[in-house]
């Protein structure tokens, strides 16, 4: 497991496949990350507080991940958003979306570990450097 800093990302997962959504789950909880799972776009719309990361499937059948994305934006969520898909297409619709990463299906666990590290860090690094100078570095030095 993980030691995370400044504490343990907090990952909302939306899938329709429930089998996908629970291997998803198992794998980041795993590693130390608090998950929450959902095969319903309305459910995932309710739960965005303190989401840092979402992890969105773009092929589901009432709303697709760019959408959904779309819609969560609007509400004011302003977390990563990573998508996944096995649709060649669907990496040109999340670039166009303005999405945080995407992972192409199948997805293998370290790939996926490695992609939610980074756009959790992406989040927490953003508030230390609101304030600082412009020649500020926010990259920690060797002592």
């Amino acid at each position: 497991m993980r030691t995370w800093r400044p504490r343990r990302p907090i990952v909302l997962i939306l899938d329709d496949d429930p089998d996908i959504l629970k291997v998803l789950s198992l794998c980041l909880s795993a590693e130390g990350c608090e998950v929450h799972e959902t095969v319903s776009t309305a459910d995932a719309l309710e739960s965005l507080d303190r989401i840092d990361v979402i992890v969105v499937d773009q092929r589901m059948p009432l709303m697709t991940g760019t959408e959904f994305i779309a819609a969560a934006r609007a509400k004011g969520y302003a977390g990563r958003v990573l998508v996944i898909s096995s649709s060649r297409g669907a990496r040109v619709e999340a670039a166009v979306a303005l999405t945080d990463g995407f992972l192409a299906k199948p997805i293998g666990p370290r790939e996926l570990i490695a992609e939610v590290e980074r756009l959790f860090y992406l989040n927490t690094a953003l508030p230390r450097t609101i304030g600082c100078s412009a020649r500020t570095s926010v990259v920690p030095t060797k002592a």
